[in-house]
């Protein structure tokens, strides 16, 4: 009887623990979300200041025809006016965090003013003092809906 009281103590701890777990992802795929949320409204107000917090210094930023740019490269573009986001609308996004590191693939409905398409894309973002911050993007074209 001892031994059972036993193991369904430690079948109720596991659960607990299995539920702050998932707790816990869920608020951690929040922020992701929210971090990215940030950023793509300071690329659309063309703030740099914010975008220059919420990119990692080794920020590696691909775009759709295959430009590559450092964070140096890719906060100037912003500022210039050479890409100037009108809208940026993220969709179908799936995000996987391990430990620090959260990756995120998707589709995006990009507004240039000229243009208008629709991206696939794969970011990752990796958490520095607290915060999530983009640090590698690369997109392609989406050609099939």
């Amino acid at each position: 009887m001892k031994s059972l009281k036993i193991l369904i103590l430690l079948l109720f701890i596991s659960c607990n623990i299995g539920i702050a777990q998932n707790e816990n992802l869920d608020i951690s795929k929040q922020e992701v979300l929210n971090a990215q949320s940030l950023r793509i409204s300071a690329m659309i107000d063309a703030d740099i200041d914010k975008l220059n917090d919420l990119l990692t210094d080794d920020l590696t930023y691909a775009h759709t025809t295959g430009w590559t740019e450092t964070k140096t490269g890719y906060l100037e573009t912003i500022k210039s006016g050479k890409i100037n986001y009108i809208s940026f609308v993220p969709k179908d996004i799936e995000i996987r965090i391990y430990g620090e590191t959260a990756v995120l693939t998707g589709k995006v409905d990009v507004n240039l003013g000229r243009t208008d398409f629709t991206i696939r894309f794969l970011e990752v973002q990796h958490k520095v003092d607290g915060i999530w911050k983009l640090t590698a993007w690369q997109s392609v074209l989406n050609k099939v809906d």
